[in-house]
């Protein structure tokens, strides 16, 4: 552990070193590049005698988790500090100053959180020290609690009343603290959710709180049959919270996405006046809140730690920029390639981050979510028309991109290849009438609409017939109690190998640690050229 934080602090050293004139000289980055190298090679070397029950045992472990991110974090600033650089010696030393001091103040700050981290796993190694609730994300806490409750059940089938309330007081205190913390998630993730998802989760959680409240208040009952009602009441408000925010965080995905294709951050520079540009900063600063949940609640349930990483690396990224990209680019006309390469960093980010989500998303999931918005818009059409159907087509271009992705078109059988090409033309129709200047009647749009329901609700079933052949000739990777099936939502899919529990919104894996090679990998964001092409830290970052 000393040689680590030594050589973090040779870090720091040079680091110090790097004002806006000596970072200006590429050989500073090399130097700090090796030296980093150094560092993150004996990290690895060290990994597991710091954390030896990661990631084997699964769960949250913050400390790990925040080293890695930092790593990446520091690989995707020296690639824009290179870039940085370059420009500089184009234009002069002093043409990017702000830009150098951006990525070594992200730097500085990963190093120093680095050092902080290790420190806290050295202390956790000699007391034993555990996660707290804070530290688990709201699908570990959904895990937690029902676990808890699978596990008061299973006792109270095997216990005499007398020892009833022995088990209340070991159990029930605990999960109260847990169901606390699913509703701060869900109540922070409703903050930013569509106005017709907003009521719906308060009230949801409201009931879960209601549930939780009686199954507590109730502990000193004796009547097991009365105590397996309330249990599977609290269940079913859990796993009904649970379905709802899924689906919600899709409808979330759909806006967020169309919003960042009507609205590029590119428009910022250009916005005519003071009131447009007022508009056009709070819709960015609305969706970036969006994209943030989107990408938090992403984490909690993806598979993969890899994917999990560089989702939190693509929101750290986006974090930083936040603060300062939009002051940069209103005064672009001063600063011009500042400007410049904070929008290539957010738009390089911003691919990332979109592509890692439509990895992480199940097809099936995401085609229901919009067949029912778009049912709905139907139903509507022809109740009371006309209406704008802009928006709703858009949003089939989200699917569209979703199927852009290698890793998604390649689990369509050859009849589902067939119906996405008949998806797909559709849709360039329909974008197209609903696009036209001229007035349209809206017979033709909705039947263009009808036809696009149809074509993806035969490309879902499509989907189902490979999933379950796919099933069928393998053997199944979870073991569902029938109460769990039953209590279950309609639409689900296997969210976590490590759970007993299926749930929607991600896609079916074999295998939790190993990543799909057709996924991304973190040498996509770190891949670069030039005097930094020995600097690979591919190896260091792979979770074994």
């Amino acid at each position: 552990m000393e040689s680590l934080l030594r050589q973090l602090s040779i870090c720091n050293e040079l680091i110090a070193q790097g004002d806006a004139c000596t970072a200006g000289h590429i050989d500073w980055l090399n130097e700090f590049c090796a030296t980093f190298l150094d560092f993150a090679s004996e990290l690895k070397a060290h990994l597991p005698e710091l954390a030896p029950k990661w990631p084997a045992e699964g769960g949250t472990n913050i400390d790990v988790e925040t080293i890695f991110l930092c790593l990446t974090q520091v690989v995707t600033c020296i690639t824009q500090l290179e870039r940085t650089i370059n420009i500089g010696g184009s234009f002069g030393h002093e043409a990017t100053p702000m830009t150098r001091l951006h990525f070594l103040d992200r730097i500085d700050w990963c190093v120093r959180r680095i050092y902080v981290c290790l420190s806290q796993l050295d202390l956790q190694q000699a007391n034993g020290q555990a996660n707290s609730l804070e530290d688990h994300t709201f699908v570990e806490l959904m895990d937690l609690a029902l676990d808890h409750l699978e596990a008061f059940m299973e006792t109270l089938a095997n216990t005499t009343p007398a020892n009833l309330l022995c088990i209340v007081e070991e159990n029930e205190l605990q999960l109260g603290s847990i169901v606390n913390h699913i509703v701060r998630h869900a109540l922070a993730f409703a903050n930013v959710a569509l106005e017709a998802d907003k009521k719906a989760l308060s009230e949801l959680c409201e009931t879960l709180l209601s549930e939780c409240a009686t199954f507590l208040e109730d502990s000193g009952e004796l009547n097991p049959g009365h105590r397996k009602l309330e249990a599977l009441s609290l269940e079913r408000a859990l796993y009904g919270l649970e379905t709802y925010l899924n689906e919600a965080l899709l409808h979330l995905i759909f806006a967020s996405l169309v919003e960042l294709e009507n609205t590029p951050i590119s428009k910022l520079r250009h916005a005519p006046d003071s009131e447009l540009t007022e508009q056009l900063v709070h819709d960015f600063d609305t969706n970036m809140d969006r994209i943030q949940q989107i990408g938090v609640l992403a984490i909690a349930f993806s598979q993969d730690i890899k994917t999990k990483t560089i989702v939190r690396s693509c929101l750290a990224s986006l974090e930083s920029l936040d603060a300062c990209i939009v002051p940069a680019l209103q005064s672009s006309a001063l600063h011009p390639h500042h400007a410049d390469i904070l929008e290539h960093h957010f738009n390089e980010e911003m691919l990332i981050f979109r592509n890692l989500i439509h990895e992480i998303i199940d097809s099936r999931s995401l085609i229901s979510n919009y067949l029912d918005m778009l049912a709905e818009s139907i139903h509507l059409a022809v109740k009371s028309p006309p209406r704008d159907h802009l928006l709703i087509v858009q949003m089939g271009s989200v699917l569209e991109e979703h199927f852009r992705l290698p890793v998604n078109y390649s689990e369509l059988s050859d009849d589902g290849k067939r119906l996405h090409t008949d998806f797909m033309l559709i849709l360039s129709e329909c974008l197209a009438v609903v696009s036209l200047s001229t007035p349209v009647e809206p017979k033709r749009i909705v039947k263009r609409l009808k036809i696009l329901y149809s074509v993806l609700a035969k490309l879902r079933d499509a989907i189902d017939r490979n999933k379950y052949v796919h099933d069928d000739s393998s053997d199944s990777v979870l073991n569902v109690s029938s109460r769990r099936q039953f209590t279950n939502a309609t639409r689900t899919l296997l969210r976590s190998c490590k759970s007993k529990r299926q749930r929607s919104f991600v896609r079916q894996r074999r295998d939790c640690l190993v990543p799909n090679p057709q996924s991304f990998s973190i040498s996509n964001s770190i891949s670069h050229q030039g005097d930094l092409i020995s600097f690979q830290l591919t190896e260091i970052l792979r979770i074994n």
